[in-house]
This record gives C-alpha cells, structure tokens and sequence, in this order.
C-alpha cells in the first residue's frame, strides 16, 4: 500500500548506519564462552547466577546480528510466572502489552544498541522485533531469527521442546536461566540442559556462570550470593 515501504527504507539506512559501531567486549571467561556459543551453536544456553550479564550479552549480540544483516528479526518470549510462583495468565490485550512489563529490561538493552525510537517502531510493527509469548510459539516456525527465551527456567517441559522445535531455516536461540531457580515445579531449562548433555547433542552449548561473573555493584553480588545460599533468588 502507499508509504508501506517507508519503514523498511528508514530500516535500511539506519540498519546501514549504527552496524557498523558495534562492539560487544566480554568482562571474564564465561561472557566470551557465552557470546562464542551464540556465534557457533544452533541454541545457547546461558544459566547461573543473577547479575551475570546473561540478558543484557543476548540482547547486545542479537542486535548486532541484526544490524548486520545476518537476521531478520528478534523474538523475545518468556514464561507467564510472577514472583509468587503463579502463572499471570491471559489478559484482554495483544501481545506486545501483556509481555512488555516483564521484558523491560531486555527492550532497554536492545534500545541502548539500536535506539529506542526504532526499537519501538518495530516492535509496534512487529516486523524486526517481535515479543511471543510462549503459547503462540506452538505451531509456529521461525526463519533467519534470533530467539531470546528469558526466564526460561520457569518454562515447562512441554514449552522448552515446543520451543526447541520450532527452530527453522538460519534460526538460533538463547535460553537464559538459572537451572538452580525455579518459580515451577518442573524446570524446563534444568530438563532440557541434563538431556542435550546425557545425549551428546551437536550445536547446543552450555554455560554456567558462577558468583565470581556477577558483574553488578558489590552490594548486589553480595545480596545475590545471600539470597541464593538462604534458599532461593528470584530474578
């Protein structure tokens, strides 16, 4: 329709624009083993401790595969589970309201590399950046994608294989957690990381990032670390 190619132009010339200043710099060893997973494995999974950089490295190297034209979009889903451990369920609203609270800070990392005035434009298009929630993902195959999964600890079995499989053409994945947190019964991330190492699974790598990469301020590595060893941190 008329002026239907003017935001696929302004994407092109800012895409054109801004890939060519990125630069993602890893702080230890398991940031570089993480951002060298993404490069070379079909899924990646990033678990551990809060504060690691996990999010915010997915985010970064994301938008600079799709600055390059390596990609052609971002998805970003997440389970539905509040703090208390309960699904928040469905809300009379599209999917991009319902998941924007809890993705904030994801859209925010994406922002501080491509600009928050094109991160909104696509994701009100939904066209370079898209939020999923899990349940659309059932049935659904993505292409030339870069697919963020956070808080995937609290997917279910079923929702980490329903998303595992719909892995299409030049399409990869990160899954970010913390095997040892869970707000679920069954930890879908814990699950699937015990199957692709019991199995040998080519193109999937793991990562385990440990207190020593909590890269935040000093007080919140040492709340994280008391958090975690009186039973449990939710991020």
């Amino acid at each position: 329709h008329v002026g239907g190619s003017e935001p696929k132009q302004k994407w092109e010339e800012d895409r054109q624009q801004r890939g060519k200043a990125i630069h993602i710099q890893p702080k230890n060893q398991h940031q570089d083993q993480f951002l060298k997973s993404m490069r070379q494995n079909i899924i990646t999974i990033g678990t551990g401790s809060a504060g690691t950089g996990k999010s915010y490295l997915a985010c970064r190297y994301a938008a600079s595969e799709l600055l390059a034209g390596n990609i052609e979009k971002i998805v970003i889903t997440r389970p539905y589970v509040a703090v208390s451990g309960r699904t928040t369920g469905f809300k009379p609203n599209s999917d991009l309201e319902k998941l924007r609270p809890f993705v904030l800070p994801l859209i925010g990392y994406l922002s501080d590399v491509l600009g928050k005035g094109m991160v909104e434009e696509q994701l009100q298009l939904a066209d370079k950046i898209e939020l999923a929630p899990l349940e659309s993902i059932r049935g659904r195959s993505f292409d030339n994608a870069f697919i963020i999964v956070d808080e995937c600890s609290n997917t279910t079995i079923g929702e980490i294989q329903a998303i595992s499989t719909r892995l299409g053409e030049n399409t990869r994945a990160c899954y970010i957690g913390d095997c040892a947190q869970s707000d679920t019964k069954h930890n879908g991330l814990e699950w699937f990381t015990n199957l692709v190492q019991k199995h040998y699974i080519q193109d999937i790598g793991v990562v385990r990032f440990n207190h020593d990469d909590i890269v935040r301020s000093g007080m919140v590595k040492q709340l994280v670390i008391a958090f975690e060893r009186e039973g449990g941190y939710v991020s």
